[in-house]
């Protein structure tokens, strides 16, 4: 491609003199233009079956020039935890694993082969491997590295890279020993034995039979568990053949690590510590159907295709999209989870980057930029939230919201109350302001701090923040609840929103409504002017759909941001960005009003920026606090690229970019 644009350059030149160079240029920079945008287009709807054509085309467009689209596009390849989808099995793969240094991957699956794959490359070690006469139901590697599989051709066998080690044993499930010399081995009747690897003989005598038959059984070479179709699981001294233990649970998955077990029980995941027989964290509801646990990691596949990745209990973002998941591998790094589907497709997620995207825990916070549409309930001057100030998790608090300054939180109770605190002692600052009974359901400070908002029911109070003197007689208007209360810049006018589906305006001088009112197909549950033009408003609604408003001809500005399947409960504008919370916290590009990278953390409520739009704070229950750098990094495709050389150029890469070679994209 480059040479064809010096060709018409040169051409053009000869020709027409400098002129037609002048001409030549806009007419490649126009082009160059489309390409960009066509290129992007591309990496977005190849990104769920090819994501590292995905990449490669986002950094492409972006080398075609710098275009709103491509931009966004290089967030999105960057901000995407799927990273490979490994092909070559025939139907569905059932079983994935591990080795013990994350190094190599194997499959099985209803086609009745076994796939190595390097873990780092994505890429196949060699051929498929056949033996087995059945679909191959699991896969499990032994210490030296050789592969174990079980079949429902009711035999285990064991490989050595492509080599069958010895015969079948007979047996439907298995467990290795870590050490690598005996196998836990169950078999169609039911009955768990122990297995030497090498002799292939049976080490004392067979355990008791399960009459329902095993669905899984674990090995550390002392402790043997087995878990049958009934959903019992039992606990063994693996040298006395001693039931040692027994937990009733229900048919459904189950996953041991450490001595920690994760199963089903009356359609709830419940987390068992097998040493104190104590439940860990809450129990979560949920149809599962696939679990895999490492360290503080668990993972889960739910029927509908939602797979979930939680650390010590909390979920580290949005689940991801695996379709029928029939098994989970996390790396024993914790770095890499991979899926099993009945789509024929290995999917691997990148759980360092679902982390990033988690945002960090913060113990300090700045002071909220004027930009901040609302606040988490509770102290957001630090991530503890202060005893001494009542919060909606605690106390009867409805809602609360900072001043500018910092120094002091308003709190608003379900009696109608607000009162004043100072954000330092937690005590109050004054007497409370009551503006009618009922919960109050939006609080607002003025820019200078001076002025309040608060919002009962149908019906708005304005107050002197110095005094708690009432203002004005109560506002009225809206038909129904107000949700929302904001400030212009100026101070001069505050802004509501309601269950009524419009925005008002009202005078704060005299209390009046003005005549500007904006209506939406749903309620209004959030509002944020842009600082850099207060003639610009964006509105959130229950419906979860963002719009943005020019406040001057009240005509709306673009097309709406559409993701969020949740009420917007916040939104924050920084520079060409705009954040929006919603359970997850999304970015958006103010040019093109397309999202920017994948949702940020989960279960937040409140996005601020920092005053340099650099840093990224969102809020949720009880305090907590979560930080992002929303630039992510500053050469987003020169990160592509280093990611991009893990992998091998795309074969079919030709057919997306005859003009370009993949030096050229990545040098």
């Amino acid at each position: 491609m480059n040479g064809l644009r010096v060709a018409v350059l040169a051409v053009l030149l000869l020709a027409t003199g400098s002129g037609a160079v002048v001409a030549a240029r806009e007419v490649l920079t126009a082009r160059d233009r489309v390409e960009s945008v066509r290129l992007a287009a591309q990496s977005e709807n190849v990104a769920a079956i090819d994501p590292a054509m995905s990449r490669l085309l986002a950094v492409a467009a972006w080398r075609s020039a710098p275009t709103p689209e491509a931009h966004r596009g290089l967030l999105a390849a960057l901000t995407r935890p799927l990273t490979a989808v490994l092909r070559g099995h025939r139907n569905s793969v059932y079983a994935v694993a591990y080795n013990r240094d994350g190094t190599l991957l194997a499959s099985g699956g209803a086609d009745g082969t076994l796939w190595i794959w390097d873990a780092r490359s994505s890429q196949a070690t060699g051929q498929p491997i056949r033996g087995h006469r059945g679909a191959i139901t699991q896969v499990t590697f032994a210490a030296n590295d050789r592969v174990i599989t079980a079949s429902r051709d009711r035999t285990i066998r064991i490989w050595n890279g492509e080599k069958q080690v010895g015969k079948p044993i007979r047996g439907t499930i298995v467990a290795p020993d870590p050490r690598g010399r005996v196998l836990a081995v169950g078999d169609q009747n039911g009955v768990p034995r122990l297995i030497n690897m090498t002799t292939r003989r049976q080490l004392g005598r067979a355990f008791p039979r399960h009459p329902s038959g095993l669905r899984d059984l674990t090995f550390d070479g002392r402790i043997m568990t087995t878990y049958d179709n009934a959903g019992v699981l039992r606990i063994w001294n693996a040298r006395t053949h001693r039931l040692i233990g027994r937990v009733a649970g229900g048919p459904g998955p189950v996953t041991i690590n450490q001595g920690k077990m994760a199963f089903t029980l009356q359609g709830t995941l419940r987390r068992l510590d097998l040493g104190t027989r104590q439940q860990t964290h809450r129990p979560i509801k949920g149809d599962f159907v696939a679990l895999a646990s490492r360290g503080n990691l668990l993972a889960t596949a739910q029927r509908n295709g939602a797979v979930h990745v939680l650390e010590a209990g909390v979920p580290l973002a949005e689940p991801f999209r695996a379709g029928t998941v029939r098994d989970l591998a996390i790396s024993p790094d914790g770095q890499w989870l991979a899926t099993a589907s009945d789509d024929e497709v290995i999917r691997v997620w990148d759980l360092s980057l679902t982390r990033k995207l988690s945002g960090e825990p913060i113990t300090t916070t700045p002071r909220p930029s004027a930009a901040t549409a609302s606040i988490p309930p509770g102290n957001i001057a630090s991530g503890a939230v202060n005893p001494e100030i009542p919060t909606p998790e605690s106390s009867s608090a409805s809602t609360s919201t900072p001043s500018p300054d910092g120094t002091t939180i308003a709190v608003g109770d379900t009696a109608g109350r607000t009162q004043l605190f100072d954000m330092n002692t937690g005590k109050p600052a004054g007497s409370p302001m009551a503006c009618r009974p009922g919960a109050v359901n939006a609080v607002a400070f003025s820019p200078d701090g001076q002025g309040l908002a608060t919002a009962t029911a149908n019906s708005i109070c304005l107050w002197d923040a110095r005094t708690q003197r009432q203002l004005h007689e109560r506002l009225t208007g809206h038909i129904g609840q107000v949700n929302t209360l904001t400030y212009s810049p100026d101070g001069r006018h505050l802004v509501s929103g309601g269950d009524d589906h419009t925005i008002r305006w009202w005078d704060v001088t005299t209390g009046t409504p003005i005549d500007l009112t904006l209506a939406q197909a749903s309620g209004i549950s959030a509002l944020a002017f842009d600082p850099g033009d207060p003639t610009h408003l964006a509105t959130g609604t229950e419906n979860g759909t963002v719009r943005l408003w020019n406040i001057t001809d009240k005509r709306p500005i673009g097309p709406p941001f559409v993701g969020h399947t949740t009420p917007v409960t916040s939104i924050a504008f920084s520079r060409d960005t705009l954040a929006t919370a919603a359970g997850n916290i999304r970015l958006w590009d103010l040019t093109t009003h397309k999202q920017l990278g994948s949702p940020l953390g989960r279960a937040l409520r409140t996005v601020t920026f920092s005053p340099d739009g650099r840093e990224l704070t969102g809020g949720g229950p009880a305090g907590t606090r979560r930080l992002w750098n929303p630039a992510l990094t500053p050469d987003p495709a020169a990160e592509l690229c280093a990611l991009a050389r893990r992998f091998p150029p795309p074969l079919d890469l030709q057919s997306y970019l005859p003009d370009r070679n993949y030096p050229e994209i990545c040098p």
